[in-house]
């Protein structure tokens, strides 16, 4: 049907679309990752921290103990306990950060910034609106399926991670003491917690190609969408056509010109100038034809071809060509350096070398 979206978006349009903040993102994604580094800092950093907690609870209370209680000295150990739980929870802030960075940066494809995409929407703050984005949309029924099945599944994860550790965990009262038990179920939180990660990136995974393939789906054009940007981007065919029609033309004129042409001015390839001097017709040299790069080279080819002097010299055949038109007469300024040119073909003529390059 007409004017239905089935072509796959085109590389402009997508660029346009990342411009304005349009890019597959899954918040999911974000939560897995920072996650998964929460973990891995208690994982691997948690003794060291509960080291250094230990040791400041320690110190915080050995200072109380030792001195009255002024506001002098709880400034001074506020201060102290602030900067050393700062420095504690230094790694886990700082992979936090990290994560949430660069897990952004993997999904945008690089950094981000874009200016529409922060300017204030007033038609979002329609509550009516709001309303039936939240209740009525399409992204809210996939968000509330989303929530059913994650809680599902980690539900599934949970009862199968307890199962696997219920002898240890109905065990501990009876076989174990307090620093034993304190361990096991640590281990088996741990154990808990990766596993749910896991499945939690397993699942952001599949929603950010789920996102991906939405946002595909937005994007998609009509077949005159296509049409339309390809004529913007790369011209419109019949104009082009026009265009190189009259290249054509122009390219032919130009031809015909130099064989009738008394030399050709080079310098050395990218610019030509044919010149032709008939007193009868002319008070001066007339310009036959002129060309640049490979107009200039294919001019010398033919004139060379025909017998035609070509003639270098850098500074004439520029100032011709910046100042004439094809079928205009040399300026006057320009007299006696053609006439030396023209003299020195005559010269070649009356000898019989009918074809010269100097």
């Amino acid at each position: 049907m007409a004017g239905e979206k089935t072509e796959a978006p085109t590389q402009r349009r997508q660029e346009d679309a990342r411009k304005r903040g349009q890019v597959a993102h899954s918040r999911e994604v974000d939560s897995a990752i920072v996650l998964l580094a929460v973990i891995g800092v208690f994982r691997f950093g948690g003794p060291y921290m509960w080291t250094q907690i230990e040791a400041l609870t320690f110190d915080s209370w050995s200072h109380l103990n030792r001195n009255p209680l002024t506001v002098e000295l709880t400034a001074d150990v506020g201060l102290e306990l602030m900067v050393r739980a700062v420095m504690i929870l230094a790694p886990l802030m700082g992979a936090v950060m990290a994560v949430s960075v660069l897990g952004g940066m993997a999904q945008t494809g690089g950094p981000l910034f874009s200016r529409e995409a922060v300017k204030p929407q007033f038609k979002r703050m329609n509550p009516l609106e709001g309303g039936k984005r939240l209740i009525a949309s399409r992204q809210a029924y996939v968000n509330l399926a989303k929530s059913l099945g994650k809680f599902v599944v980690l539900g599934i994860v949970g009862y199968m991670v307890f199962m696997s550790h219920w002898d240890e965990i109905t065990t501990l009262g009876f076989q174990a003491g307090l620093a034993d038990s304190i361990t096991v179920l640590v281990s088996v939180a741990f154990d808990l917690a990766t596993r749910m990660a896991l499945v939690v990136l397993a699942l952001a995974i599949a929603d950010f190609i789920f996102q991906k393939a939405d946002l595909t789906r937005q994007l998609r054009m009509t077949r005159q969408e296509v049409m339309d940007e390809n004529r913007q981007s790369e011209g419109d065919p019949q104009m082009k056509g026009a265009i190189a029609r009259q290249r054509r033309k122009l390219m032919s004129r130009i031809m015909e010109s130099v064989p009738k042409a008394d030399v050709v001015v080079v310098n050395p390839t990218h610019y030509a100038v044919a010149l032709k001097y008939d007193p009868t017709s002319s008070n001066a040299p007339i310009v036959l034809a002129k060309g640049m790069n490979l107009v200039a080279l294919k001019m010398r080819e033919v004139a060379e071809e025909h017998g035609i002097p070509v003639i270098q010299n850098a500074p004439l055949c520029r100032a011709i060509y910046k100042a004439t038109r094809i079928g205009q007469e040399i300026p006057v300024d320009l007299y006696e350096a053609v006439a030396e040119i023209l003299a020195f073909v005559y010269r070649l003529r009356s000898r019989g070398a009918l074809r010269a390059t100097a």
